[in-house]
């Protein structure tokens, strides 16, 4: 399990919002076809990343007492 409060985790976010800002931007110039497709893709699993916390928050299971 990832701990999202260690500063691990908080230079890896770090570092991936700034890889997402350089992709966005870059992906805003006259690209070919095949390097937008990479950005797109790139910008993809930056967010990906990004969303873990949000994921395994959504993969805890609440059990009932019932």
């Amino acid at each position: 399990m990832i701990d999202f409060s260690s500063p691990a985790w908080h230079q890896i976010k770090k570092y991936a919002q700034q890889e997402l800002e350089r992709a966005r931007i870059a992906n805003d110039a006259q690209l070919s076809e095949a390097h937008t497709a990479a950005l797109r893709g790139e910008i993809k699993a930056l967010k990906k990343l990004l969303d873990l916390p949000n994921q395994a928050r959504r993969a805890v299971v609440v059990e009932s007492d019932l």
